[in-house]
């Protein structure tokens, strides 16, 4: 399934021109890419955060309709406000569909651990991956099978084998996932102190 995001073009550019777009419950955003001249576009607040929380839109391909085109887009950037839960501006990419790719994987564990099952923790250390692919390969995830991860082990990104549809990129060396032991009991309680000598 595509996902589809509409967007309008915007003739009016700058700061007061911005304020004016959120204002209408709209984000200001741009279009660009290696063949792509900057275009200012502005796309719905409400749809831009029903997609991303949805989807995770950030690292998947989108259908951006702008009239009667389709653009096929990554979103580059997003830069919300610092407080206030809303979006002040959105970055729109325009991939070449031929040509290969990096972006940021979000890591999904499937199966229960040995370790976890001895009464261990499961730490996921890297919650995304960098994956390289041609942009109509973008993995849904990076699913780890951690049922073989015992206590006290790390599994690296050097140890994880790739789809043939994309390449890892990460550092061999970059630990993923590991099972950490449960915190201990203190060696010896502290003892109470007995009753004096008697005088």
């Amino acid at each position: 399934m595509s996902l589809e995001l509409e967007a309008v073009t915007r003739d009016t550019t700058g700061k007061g021109a911005a304020r004016c777009v959120r204002r209408d419950l709209m984000v200001p955003a741009v279009l660009y890419g290696p063949k792509t001249e900057a275009t200012s576009l502005s796309v719905s607040a409400l749809h831009l955060e029903k997609l991303l929380r949805g989807t995770g839109g950030e690292s998947k391909l989108l259908d951006l309709k702008i009239g009667s085109q389709t653009r096929q887009v990554l979103i580059r950037e997003i830069q919300k406000h610092p407080y206030r839960r809303r979006f002040l501006h959105v970055d729109f990419y325009e991939v070449p569909l031929d040509q290969p790719i990096t972006v940021e994987v979000v890591v999904e564990l499937t199966g229960e651990s040995i370790g976890v099952q001895k009464g261990g923790e499961l730490n996921l250390i890297q919650r995304t991956l960098s994956v390289r692919c041609l942009p109509n390969q973008i993995p849904e995830s990076i699913r780890i099978d951690v049922s073989k991860l015992d206590m006290g082990e790390v599994l690296h990104a050097g140890d994880l084998v790739a789809e043939a549809t994309y390449e890892l990129v990460e550092d061999a060396t970059v630990g993923v996932v590991s099972v950490l032991a449960p915190e201990t009991a203190p060696a010896a309680a502290e003892e109470t102190p007995g009753p004096g000598p008697k005088k």
